[in-house]
């Protein structure tokens, strides 16, 4: 019992002990080196925030030109399009068929419109209310220009009128690829 009784204090004292060192550590002789960093004097640094804050507001500037550019464009030559053909879904501005009211119908021509008008609003002009970047919507409506598959044909049947004609795609093809580039230059 007495042995286990000083046993125990021997191993109690061992864990005490190194506990509260760092076993052979020295550190008196240790001296660390502390490699100060050279800061930049304070307007410098305001300098650079400067240059940054200027050239992006540069580029912000040089940004809503290109798109006052491209918008004159819409306005002049595709707006009236988009106005005949594609307005009912894509707009604020609906032109609801006679049959609207009839129960099922209403129902479908607004999910419709309300999906359509999820992925591109013509309402505000350009740049267009979307889930896209400008430039993106530009690529799409291309591509519709090219391939086709706009309006869709459940509306083209109720809507004969609506299908873009080959001079319309032609204007659209032209109206994306100059809107394009010119957003693609720095």
């Amino acid at each position: 019992m007495k042995r286990k009784f000083l046993f125990g204090i021997l191993v109690l004292s061992i864990f005490t002990i190194s506990g509260f060192s760092h076993g052979t550590e020295k550190h008196d002789n240790d001296k660390k080196k502390v490699v100060q960093k050279k800061e930049q004097p304070l307007h410098d640094n305001l300098e650079k925030s400067l240059e940054i804050k200027k050239a992006s507001k540069e580029k912000e500037i040089v940004l809503k030109n290109k798109y006052k550019k491209i918008n004159k464009e819409y306005l002049q030559n595709i707006k009236p399009i988009f106005e005949a053909k594609c307005f009912n879904c894509h707009s604020n501005t609906t032109n609801y068929p006679f049959y609207y009211k009839i129960p099922g119908i209403k129902g479908m021509i607004d999910k419709d419109i309300k999906e359509a008008k999820k992925h591109i609003d013509f309402s505000k002009d350009f740049p267009f209310i979307s889930h896209e970047t400008p430039i993106n919507d530009l690529k799409s409506l291309n591509k519709i220009g090219q391939e086709g598959g706009m309006p869709p044909l459940k509306y083209i049947i109720a809507h004969w009128d609506s299908k873009l004609s080959k001079k319309d795609k032609e204007a659209m093809i032209e109206w994306t690829k100059n809107a394009i580039e010119l957003l693609g230059k720095d």
